[in-house]
């Protein structure tokens, strides 16, 4: 699932919410683990994995964890490991579909096609070099000084039109 809307300037797309999630052909009902990230988000981190998985120890430490009565927050399902929020790099450095997919493949044994690694990779730094540009934008003095210490010659425009964003490093 994915919702795009103009970034700030206005000229480029930008994923406002994607889910990524993966579903066992027995219980498609609830996922076994998601990725997701909500731009608006404010009480969780805005990218983030959740686990749908139990295991004892980490239930006792959530049942004893949620009895703290200075926790801000109260889950609705306080004994859920699902309840967690990992939280993944924030707006522009969080996982994208290829990681998921490479996970998969490589960490649960899900088939796959010959030269499938090839079209993740390639997918990967498509995405990673969308995400550069991205940051760029939000941050274009931090690109400029780096390109000089690297000995490019940048000149700032005489008008450089929008204020930095860096709300984008900040976010949880």
């Amino acid at each position: 699932m994915l919702f795009q809307s103009l970034d700030r300037s206005g000229k480029h797309l930008k994923t406002v919410r994607s889910e990524i999630s993966v579903h066992s052909v027995l219980d498609r009902s609830t996922a076994l683990v998601r990725c997701d990230y909500r731009s608006d988000m404010r009480s969780d981190p805005i990218a983030h994995w959740q686990v749908y998985a139990e295991r004892g120890a980490m239930s006792h430490l959530l049942t004893r964890a949620n009895a703290n009565p200075a926790r801000s927050r109260r889950p609705r399902r306080p004994h859920d490991l699902s309840s967690l929020h990992f939280a993944v790099g924030g707006e522009r450095f969080r996982p994208c579909l290829e990681d998921v997919l490479q996970f998969l493949v490589l960490d649960c044994g899900v088939d796959r096609c010959d030269g499938w690694r090839t079209v993740v990779e390639d997918g990967r730094e498509r995405w990673r070099r969308r995400q550069l540009g991205s940051i760029v934008r939000d941050i274009p003095s931090e690109a400029a000084g780096i390109l000089r210490d690297l000995g490019w010659t940048v000149q700032p425009p005489e008008d450089p039109g929008m204020p930095e964003n860096p709300r984008t490093l900040r976010q949880w």
